[in-house]
């Protein structure tokens, strides 16, 4: 690394507040424990690019993509976003359409950034350039897509965070259980992620078969 990259990103660091350190922090955090839930399913074959082995996927001018899943040829592109508090809901906004929160301390808000849009544009890249990034001879099918809403690892609540399912919330109904899906995207707690991947590594990914 040159001397000007170094400096930068002491520089970067230093432009930080303290409140935006910790919640980088603790967003890194809740992204190793959502990859330590999923490495079991790895097995013989499976692949994990996470931040519990600092191999997460560069996506240009888009971030990190938190984790990428492959079970034996079946994707999924996973973002984690950790809420810290108590009775911490997540659900959809039908009036502004949008994924907001609400918590025991505060009425509603919305995410720092529109959380399906993200997931949506860093997959659209995999996309463009799947050419470029894996062999040409046997091209992947494209992942899922998954937001999991978890809690701050290093300060445990009696009640996680939940996303909750309304009458006029975007949903999508999987082996009997109702799943909040915006844009394309599921959106599901910690609780129900194991159960969600599960159910959809036997299904179809309908949204890219053309490809």
């Amino acid at each position: 690394m040159t001397l000007v990259a170094i400096m930068g990103i002491l520089t970067n660091q230093a432009s930080l507040s303290d409140k935006e350190i910790e919640l980088i922090k603790q967003g890194e955090e809740a992204e190793r424990h959502i990859a330590k839930l999923l490495k079991p399913l790895c097995g013989r074959g499976g692949q994990l690019f996470s931040k519990l082995d600092d191999n997460r996927l560069r996506v240009p001018e888009l971030g990190d993509l938190d984790i990428l899943l492959n079970l034996s040829g079946v994707r999924f592109a996973i973002s984690v976003k950790s809420k810290r508090g108590e009775k911490i809901k997540v659900f959809y906004d039908s009036k502004h359409q949008a994924i907001r929160h609400s918590g025991k301390w505060y009425g509603k808000d919305w995410f720092i950034r529109d959380i399906t849009k993200e997931i949506n544009e860093q997959v659209d890249w995999l996309l463009a350039n799947r050419l470029k990034l894996f062999s040409k001879k046997k091209q992947p099918k494209m992942p899922w897509k998954l937001v999991v809403i978890c809690g701050s690892p290093n300060h445990p609540v009696k009640q996680p965070p939940v996303v909750a399912v309304f009458p006029d919330s975007p949903t999508e109904v999987i082996n009997g259980t109702e799943y909040l899906k915006d844009k394309g995207v599921y959106v599901v707690d910690e609780q129900s992620l194991i159960s969600l991947i599960k159910a959809l590594r036997t299904r179809p990914n309908e949204e890219y078969s053309h490809s």
